[in-house]
């Protein structure tokens, strides 16, 4: 009992090191903020999303773990940190058109970062193949639907912020179906300890080298991912179970598409669409569904929210054309912008309107793009008369600057601030302070692909929801 106990004692001083600093991995994350105020969260809805058998069965062990709360809490807030710097990474090496047609939904309702990848390929991958296999079929069309190309460069917050959540539960299930001995806190230790990377987190665990991790993971695949899938709320664990432990491998064996990611940091239209035909050959075979008929209820529903959305989306879109022409002013440099991965706005007490926005911006020239996007954080302010002013607009580094303002943590909006820089709404807190369980609210991904051939249980959600 004293030896568990010490090694418990060891765990957290290990942890609290790596509070402070960044992890000595390839996929570190680090810092803190400064300055005031809060936003709550709403609670949420678990008609939509029960819990998991796998869940209770969790929340059991977890009594008799020797790991203590705050330090899974710590751990997983650290996780949930890396992995949304992977999908930062991963966005930006997306070409914009198609992140602004049908790679959004690839990548926001499929685009897990957990397989037999790094995870940065996995979610590139994983995007391509979704996005491929299951096109947006039952689509229900709005007046909201006519938006133009600059409004759908704004990606979804909660979209990104719910995948990464996704992500992390996958990850764990995964991990402890490779390696069943680990307890949920021993799992988040491998996973933060690895930079969320599957098979470096199996061999740590194992005591073996990354190909020996890469061969438990190869005996466990199918089951594992299935698992990983099921957990993590995967639309169809099944078929990706079968792509990632079989059909991905082959693929990458065949074609070497890896080696071609690492010598290529973003992809082109023609490298898109060649990489989704090696990976979908041939579109899966599905059995016809019965017409899914909607009440004009639920139509309303869907249709108010996308508005509600695309209004959202437009005076973001107008703070971040703002921020590139007040950057052009002062500079004389050219941004051109590739996508809005991050916004959040405050209306606490004495945070009235303002917002804290990510976007990715080429270096321009000529009206040319050079090089890969860059991330930058704006913050601004909506003004009584619907003026906007743009207080701050820098470039951030997401390994030294991710995951520092409390009133974003607290809305649970992924936003990378700048580490250097002052601005509202940012303190340091602790851990327990901020809630990084499960994400599982409707969020407007879910209203803005919508399909009614797919998502039925949504639709019935929606149905029951108009009742009361």
């Amino acid at each position: 009992m004293a030896g568990r106990s010490g090694r418990r004692r060891g765990r957290r001083a290990k942890l609290e090191s790596a509070e402070d600093s960044p992890a000595k991995t390839s996929s570190s994350s680090s810092s803190d903020g400064s300055t005031s105020r809060t936003v709550h969260r709403k609670i949420p809805i678990s008609r939509l999303y029960p819990p998991l058998e796998e869940e209770e069965e969790e929340e059991k062990e977890e009594e008799e773990e020797a790991w203590a709360e705050s330090d899974r809490r710590a751990m997983r807030r650290r996780l949930l940190d890396i992995i949304h710097r992977y999908y930062l990474d991963a966005i930006s090496r997306l070409p914009p058109t198609e992140l602004r047609t049908t790679l959004a939904r690839g990548l926001l309702v499929g685009g897990y970062c957990f397989g037999p990848l790094h995870p940065v390929h996995n979610i590139i991958f994983n995007s391509l193949w979704y996005a491929t296999a299951y096109p947006l079929g039952g689509h229900i069309h709005t007046g909201s639907d006519s938006d133009d190309d600059e409004v759908q460069a704004l990606l979804s917050t909660d979209g990104i912020v719910r995948i990464c959540y996704r992500s992390l539960d996958g990850l764990l299930a995964s991990l402890r179906n490779c390696c069943p001995s680990l307890s949920t806190g021993d799992a988040l230790w491998q996973l933060f300890s690895s930079g969320a990377d599957l098979a470096a987190a199996i061999a740590l665990a194992n005591g073996t080298s990354k190909s020996g991790g890469l061969r438990v993971m190869s005996s466990h695949g199918l089951a594992a991912f299935h698992l990983g899938a099921k957990t993590a709320r995967h639309p169809n664990p099944t078929a990706f179970a079968h792509f990632a432990s079989s059909v991905l491998p082959a693929v990458n064996a065949k074609h070497n598409i890896v080696q071609f990611l690492l010598m290529n940091h973003g992809l082109s239209t023609e490298d898109t669409c060649r990489l989704s035909n090696l990976l979908v050959p041939a579109l899966p075979h599905e059995p016809p569904l019965s017409p899914l008929i909607l009440s004009p209820r639920v139509l309303d529903q869907i249709a108010t929210r996308k508005k509600q959305f695309k209004d959202t989306r437009k005076q973001v879109l107008s703070v971040v054309n703002m921020a590139l022409q007040d950057n052009y002013l002062l500079s004389g440099e050219q941004l051109m912008l590739h996508s809005v991965c991050g916004a959040s706005l405050l209306k606490e007490e004495g945070l009235n309107d303002y917002y804290h926005i990510n976007f990715l911006a080429h270096h321009g020239v000529s009206g040319s793009v050079v090089g890969t996007p860059v991330l930058f954080f704006t913050e601004a302010t909506i003004l009584a008369s619907d003026e906007i002013s743009i207080l701050l607009c820098v470039p951030v580094d997401p390994v030294a600057d991710i995951g520092c303002c409390f009133a974003c943590e607290t809305n649970k909006k992924k936003v990378v601030h700048p580490f250097y820089n002052e601005y509202h709404g940012g303190r340091e807190f602790q851990v327990d302070e901020v809630d990084f369980s499960d994400f599982r609210n409707p969020v407007d991904v879910d209203y803005i692909f919508f399909d009614a051939d797919r998502d039925r249980a949504f639709a019935s959600y929606l149905d029951d929801s108009t009742d009361h």
